[in-house]
């Protein structure tokens, strides 16, 4: 009779199942409101007791418990804090504090380690039973607090809330494939991110890769802080059309990318050289870099086309002194416009060419009085720079699918606008006050900044190098 005695007698401070034991003559008035984690999963599901019985969880994951309707405990529910028990027979208990966010809602954080199977959660924990004369309760100490329910439809659900080990196939996907009763499941990792970083050659600098802007290789980037990232190097060169990634980045996470200068002074940023990227947990961002070079056009003056460099290639005639122009270039003069837009003289008039004697005198007498014949004559010399060389049977001086700057179009596209700048009523003949005038002065002297060998950005990327270690790079 006295050994049945003793197997009975069991002390509360070696008894592992005491949750279990006491949690159904102790049910509070709390319940389990919310179980979440940013980085392992979670799920409120039911059993044979009822739904929304439990909340399955990840051994070894860490999560963020919410308790709700918390009013027999912890002064009703008004304490800033208040101790709690996560009961585990299988990895031992887990003491914490619950913080107040609302009157009587309560949440606190626990990491598992060993802990598994079941683990109901016991609220306002005291050390010895309140309703005893002989108690002077002091907190934090399990079998005589409450025991929190159960969440059916937001609710307490009137049965004990537990959490419970779940084997989930990873994170973020998280469907479930079983109940772990082994607890040999390890944490899914956190997700990781990746960033890719592309540069283009930003041949219209308008700061978007536009169709047929193709990548620029081996242009160094680099990546702060690198933080886990694969490849494990900060400064990546880039590759396959233009791009570098790095991936296995730590998520959630802030990061900045940066691209290298350039030796060369004639390249430049169409976008922001840096970029600062906010990467989600998972998440996969990418940032395009546009850079574009400039080059002096190969434009010739009217000067050239009217001394005897510019009459060999004009008239075909090698000693410089011919005096018809080639068939070629009387049509290409007499027709310069698509829309039928004409070349002016002073007065407003259309001017016809035909021998090289007019051409020269034409192209000398400019004078800016009327705008239009200005405009008409460093036209008719861009028009030239783009269909002829320097000598006979050389290439054009000018490319005319370069892009301008200054008109921020093709060279082919400002001279389009000039000819219809000189195309319609009263445009023929714009002296001061014409509101004409201040528009094809400008396309004036864009067109004048060509001819006269200025920078555009050319068709091709120019050459370019970098200091090693790039800049500003570290």
């Amino acid at each position: 009779m006295k050994t049945k005695l003793a197997l009975c007698i069991i002390t509360l401070a070696s008894c592992f199942l005491c949750g279990n034991i006491f949690a159904q003559n102790n049910l509070g008035h709390g319940y389990i409101s919310s179980v979440t984690s940013s980085t392992n999963c979670v799920s409120n599901d039911q059993d044979g007791n009822g739904p929304n019985y439990h909340w399955d969880i990840q051994a070894g994951g860490t999560y963020t418990v919410t308790l709700s309707g918390v009013d027999d405990a912890a002064n009703k529910g008004l304490d800033s804090s208040m101790d709690v028990i996560v009961h585990n027979s299988a990895g031992g208990n887990i003491n914490v504090t619950a913080a107040q966010t609302a009157e009587g809602v309560y949440t606190f954080s626990i990491h598992l380690t060993t802990q598994c199977l079941t683990m109901p959660i016991e609220y306002g924990t005291l050390s010895c039973n309140p309703q005893s004369p002989q108690c002077n309760p002091v907190a934090g100490f399990q079998g005589f607090g409450l025991f929190a329910q159960d969440n059916i439809g937001g609710v307490a659900g009137g049965h004990e809330g537990h959490l419970r080990t779940t084997i989930f196939d990873g994170y973020p996907s998280c469907a479930k494939q079983g109940d772990d009763l082994l607890c040999s499941a390890s944490p899914t990792p956190p997700p990781t991110g990746s960033i890719t970083v592309c540069k283009y050659y930003d041949k219209n600098a308008n700061g978007f890769q536009d169709a047929g802007e193709a990548g620029l290789t081996d242009w160094p980037f680099c990546i702060n802080p690198l933080d886990g990232g694969t490849p494990a190097l900060v400064t990546q060169l880039a590759a396959n059309g233009g791009c570098a990634t790095w991936s296995n980045l730590t998520t959630p996470g802030d990061y900045v990318v940066t691209e290298a200068n350039a030796n060369e002074t004639n390249w430049f940023h169409s976008t922001g050289g840096t970029s600062m990227i906010m990467l989600a947990s998972g998440g996969s961002e990418t940032r395009k870099f546009g850079n574009y070079c400039t080059s002096p056009s190969g434009g010739l003056t009217l000067g050239f086309w009217s001394n005897k460099n510019g009459n060999k290639v004009l008239t075909g005639v090698t000693a410089g002194n011919g005096t018809t122009l080639l068939p070629a270039v009387t049509n290409l003069l007499n027709n310069p416009c698509i829309g039928g837009g004409k070349f002016v003289n002073a007065d407003g008039s259309v001017h016809a060419f035909g021998s090289y004697a007019d051409l020269k005198n034409w192209l000398l007498g400019a004078k800016a009085t009327n705008m239009a014949y200005m405009l008409s004559v460093q036209e008719a010399t861009l028009l030239l720079d783009t269909h002829y060389g320097a000598t006979i049977g050389s290439p054009p001086t000018v490319d005319g699918n370069a892009f301008d700057l200054c008109s921020h179009a093709t060279v082919n596209a400002l001279i389009g606008e000039a000819c219809d700048a000189l195309t319609g009523s009263g445009n023929q003949l714009t002296l001061a006050g014409n509101p004409s005038r201040p528009g094809q002065e400008m396309l004036k002297n864009c067109i004048d900044a060509i001819n006269n060998n200025g920078d555009v950005i050319p068709v091709t990327p120019c050459p370019y190098t970098f200091p090693n270690p790039p800049t500003p790079c570290p």
